[in-house]
């Protein structure tokens, strides 16, 4: 990854509660590992044809291989939509079917293809 700011969205829905759930990046030539920052402005966008939400955010200082990791990825839940009253009929995505994007797209609206 080269140094710069990536932004992490997870696919599937809108309704996202990431309760305990987090990612690190860990550096693998010097072990050392960086911590995701929860988003600020959590936008909804539309990315491989399924619905994006932004969830994280992280700054990679320097250039180089990381290994991504996942911390208690079952409690994280994601709902087709953000809406209570359509949330209500749907079951959360189960966590095998749990999509993770991370790009460094700027922009409200990211064209992520």
């Amino acid at each position: 990854m080269k140094a710069s700011r990536y932004r992490i969205y997870s696919l599937g829905g809108f309704g996202v509660n990431l309760n305990q759930f987090s990612i690190s990046l860990k550096n693998i030539a010097t072990d050392e590992s960086i911590k995701c920052k929860k988003a600020f402005w959590p936008v909804q966008a539309y990315a491989f044809g399924k619905r994006a939400k932004r969830i994280l955010i992280v700054d990679i200082p320097e250039e180089g291989r990381y290994e991504v990791l996942f911390d208690n990825p079952e409690t994280l839940r994601i709902k087709h939509s953000n809406l209570p009253i359509s949330s209500m009929f749907r079951k959360p995505l189960a966590t095998d079917k749990i999509e993770i994007l991370i790009t460094e797209k700027l922009g409200v609206w990211p064209k992520l293809k």
